[in-house]
């Protein structure tokens, strides 16, 4: 098939769909306004100038359509429901599936009744729907998505990367002893949901009980620089490591070399990273969204405390610290989890089985269970 994408360049989430089914033979095309190569992928660019932000949206929207027509692929993938989804909607492309990622729907629709329309109206004129986790779907129904079009899909997990006792020299590289106790933030510094100010205040708490404790921040996006004052203010210097951003293809050896995955957002779907650490054996702390807890059940494969507390954070890590038979019991289980739901290839090729339904009428593939379907 040819297929062409809409979507966020530059971008692991991204790159790691596109490529996966370039690699199975399909031809693969981005369009985007953040254009980057990607090997065996031709990248279109459709940012244009202009000096409002509407008229560029306008003309890029222009470009994008007059790229379409020529290029006549057999179907259009969209992903993230603002701007690029809006983009989407108005090319008037069909079939085009719509995947949704996170604050584009569970934030920018709420700030203004033209972003609630505009989403409302991607939502409902999308072929298809995925998101990574039933709540996030469910969200999504709320805002005009028909039930029986959304479909839950990993972005998943590769596990001969992300694997239990995987050989790391991350500690050896920022000088951390292996009987030393690790806390790992991989979450982005772009936006304060994230609650990194959070895990800062949390970790200092423990310092003078612990004093020989590490903490690892490796935010993805964004400037650490305000972070790294906040830690310097609390105290956390000497033990307190910013990694800034961690290719991918890197980052398997940093959660392996570490004891505790830090995930505490006041608004997220399914975090790849969270699936990554179970797939390590991690021991985990999230803060109580329903996304987080589709996949961790407090007390039983990890602790789960509410965002913004900073004692109920501390509380849980002190837990974690102390006894290592919990967080290898916590982190056994966690591994069994999500190889029976978050395999990379498997949910690829349920989207590959659903392109092929859209495009020429194949068997719908009947893994999919629409959100209509779930209790």
């Amino acid at each position: 098939m040819r297929l062409a994408y809409l979507s966020i360049g530059r971008h692991v989430h991204t790159e790691r769909w596109i490529r996966y089914f370039r690699d199975r033979g399909h031809e693969c095309h981005l369009f985007t306004v953040q254009p980057g190569p990607i090997d065996g992928v031709q990248v279109h660019d459709i940012s244009t100038a202009a000096p409002l932000k509407p008229l560029r949206y306008w003309r890029s929207l222009g470009v994008l359509k007059r790229k379409l027509r020529e290029l006549q692929p057999d179907l259009l993938h969209t992903h993230f429901l603002t701007g690029y989804g809006y983009w989407g909607d108005f090319s008037g492309f069909r079939p085009n599936v719509l995947t949704v990622w996170g604050d584009d729907v569970y934030v920018t629709p709420h700030e203004n009744r033209l972003k609630r329309h505009l989403a409302g109206r991607a939502l409902v004129n999308a072929d298809a729907i995925t998101g990574d986790s039933k709540d996030i779907l469910r969200d999504c129904v709320k805002l005009g998505a028909d039930p029986r079009r959304c479909y839950e899909v990993q972005w998943g997990v590769d596990f001969e990367t992300f694997r239990p006792g995987r050989r790391s020299d991350a500690r050896a590289r920022l000088g951390i002893p292996e009987d030393a106790a690790v806390i790992f933030s991989p979450r982005s510094f772009t936006q304060p949901y994230y609650n990194i100010d959070v895990i800062i205040e949390a970790t200092a708490a423990l310092l003078p009980r612990y004093p020989r404790l590490h903490v690892v921040f490796a935010g993805y996006e964004g400037d650490q620089t305000p972070f790294q004052a906040k830690a310097r203010a609390a105290g956390l210097t000497e033990r307190t490591h910013f990694l800034g951003r961690i290719p991918h293809e890197e980052f398997a050896d940093h959660v392996a070399a570490f004891d505790i995955f830090v995930s505490v957002p006041s608004v997220d779907a399914t975090a790849v990273s969270l699936l990554e650490a179970m797939a390590c054996g991690r021991a985990i702390v999230v803060s109580s969204l329903a996304s987080a807890m589709e996949w961790i059940e407090d007390g039983k494969n990890g602790e789960v405390v509410k965002p913004r507390d900073v004692g109920a954070l501390s509380t849980a890590l002190t837990k974690l610290i102390e006894d290592d038979a919990l967080r290898a019991r916590y982190g056994e289980k966690c591994v069994g989890i999500v190889r029976g739901r978050a395999d990379h290839a498997t949910n690829m090729d349920r989207v590959e089985r659903l392109y092929a339904h859209l495009v020429n009428g194949a068997e719908f593939p009947r893994e999919l269970t629409a959100i209509a379907a779930v209790p």
